[in-house]
């Protein structure tokens, strides 16, 4: 269209031919008119345009989002059992401590600590507040504790600390049963209400993000205003009955759940058409070795056996990449295990050495060995087969045995095996004493006392995280093979990317937006 602005040097047109010009415009827009004007349906579509381009633009948020739970299952996080509610236990309750991906403590309900000797003097925030408002106190972590000891889900976790006091309202000491200096890393127990989580049916109150709601036929997670975090953009969280876990892959493609936890337990993944999140968690896998057995006798023998195991190609083949290759008895990731600058490429796989130690106990030919495995899980049938492989490259012929469940631990029991596929849940401190001395939780490992003794040594303070692992490698009392690790599945509709922690499965749902598509 041309200026309506008059310049100068410029000159309107002459009349007659202005004249012309209006009458072109008023035809052409006549004939324009009855190619659209009389058509609903483009004008229809044109109508539709606009709205379309403002909803792409700024999309329609939610304030609703939908997770899995199981209602035959307890909501007392110390009387749960299923994966389902025990993954929503971070939403509603808080910790003294939250453990990271290094398995370090961060600072939750507690402010600061300090530790001395047997000693754990915990300094609390107490300007946090239960969902009724009610301030939280010593009182409140002290009964927490008492409900967790008693708790098979926390019991683990809590095996080194005997017993907690309150001292004014601010303040709680824990007493160890071992000088443990990472012990601040393992109170990562809910804290709940003193008094409201008594029963299995008790559903008690927390100072977390969200609340209980069961006043409703559904079960909901309603946002809770005393929460010290930031208001999150979700307000609601439905809780989504799922009878069977092994579904949640589907319930989310098809839009009924939007997120849900994975620990892998079950031995198998199936990518979803979804986001996800990993996280480390403290599930050790090993080679347990029949000390009792032909060949493995010989520490030399165990150490040739462990130098043997493709730890890459487990995690890679038999895991798909959900899990983290480990030398040692902690995990890779341990803090502390970077603060002692210990150098783990002299453990990596080295069929050279092995056959050199194959050698120095007098075996030159083909040694025979059986292997068992738990035949319910895709994962460590898997490693099973990549471990007869590479055992191969050193002579060892290894024979599978795949075991049903009942089988497998009475095989353990009778120690009718040279090697088995075992796994064994490490608490978040990191604390091995379960894995030492004459009450081990783990078979095989008669042998082992010497690694015993150097554990202790290591607990008193007496030597080095360096010196104790040195100790380990020389006894070989089993051969650790990775930490698998836990997935948080969400649907693509949920920005920003979910950060999940392994004491924190949710760690950051306050910042959440879940797009609505309908």
């Amino acid at each position: 269209m041309k200026s309506t602005i008059k310049r100068a040097g410029q000159f309107p047109p002459k009349r007659s031919a202005l004249l012309r010009i209006i009458s072109a415009l008023f035809i052409c827009f006549f004939v324009f008119s009855c190619f659209t004007g009389c058509n609903d349906t483009v004008v229809a579509t044109q109508g539709n345009t606009v709205p379309d381009r403002q909803q792409n633009s700024v999309p329609v948020t939610s304030e609703t989002l939908n997770v899995g739970c199981s209602r035959e299952d307890s909501l007392n996080p110390f009387y749960m059992t299923t994966d389902l509610n025990s993954a929503l236990v971070s939403l509603v309750f808080e910790p003294l401590f939250y453990v990271d991906d290094s398995f370090c403590a961060v600072n939750g309900l507690a402010l600061s600590y300090e530790h001395k000797d047997k000693t754990l003097t915990v300094k609390l925030d107490t300007s946090a507040a239960f969902s009724d408002g009610v301030q939280f106190s010593s009182t409140d972590v002290v009964y927490s504790f008492s409900e967790a000891k008693k708790s098979a889900n926390y019991v683990n976790e809590l095996a080194n600390i005997t017993s907690a006091a309150a001292q004014g309202t601010d303040t709680v000491v824990f007493t160890l049963d071992s000088p443990y200096r990472f012990a601040a890393d393992s109170l990562s127990f809910p804290i709940v209400k003193a008094s409201s989580a008594d029963t299995e049916k008790s559903v008690p109150l927390g100072t977390g993000l969200y609340s209980y709601n069961t006043s409703g036929e559904n079960i909901k997670l309603n946002y809770n205003p005393y929460c010290r975090k930031p208001e999150p953009n979700i307000k609601t969280v439905n809780l989504i009955d799922i009878p069977q876990s092994s579904t949640l892959i589907h319930t989310l493609e098809l839009g009924s759940i939007d997120a849900y936890f994975d620990d892998l337990s079950s031995g198998s993944y199936s990518r979803a058409n979804a986001a996800s999140s990993k996280t480390n968690l403290t599930n050790l896998v090993f080679l347990g070795m029949n000390s009792n057995s032909y060949a493995l006798n010989s520490s030399a023998v165990r150490r040739a056996v462990y130098y043997s195991v493709n730890r890459q190609s487990v995690v890679k083949n038999s895991y798909k990449n959900y899990a983290a290759e480990s030398f040692t008895p902690y995990h890779p990731e341990w803090h502390a295990l970077a603060e002692s600058d210990y150098d783990l490429t002299r453990l990596a796989l080295d069929y050279s050495k092995a056959q050199s130690l194959m050698k120095s106990e007098g075996f030159s030919g083909p040694v025979n060995m059986t292997l068992i495995v738990y035949s319910g899980n895709g994962f460590k049938l898997a490693a099973a087969k990549e471990i007869q492989s590479s055992l191969k490259n050193i002579g060892i012929n290894v024979t599978v045995s795949e075991l049903t469940w009942d089988n497998y631990t009475l095989a353990l029991g009778s120690g009718d095996y040279d090697l088995y596929i075992g796994e064994i849940k490490l608490p978040l401190d990191m604390n091995m004493s379960s894995l030492f001395g004459q009450n081990s939780a783990v078979y095989g490992i008669e042998a082992s006392d010497t690694t015993s003794s150097a554990y202790s040594e290591y607990l008193n303070g007496n030597i080095s995280l360096s010196a104790f692992t040195d100790s380990f490698i020389q006894n070989m009392p089993f051969a650790p093979i990775c930490f698998r690790l836990g997935v948080l599945v969400y649907s693509n509709d949920i920005t920003p990317a979910a950060d999940c922690d392994i004491s924190n499965i949710y760690k950051n749902i306050y910042e959440w937006n879940k797009i609505d598509n309908n």
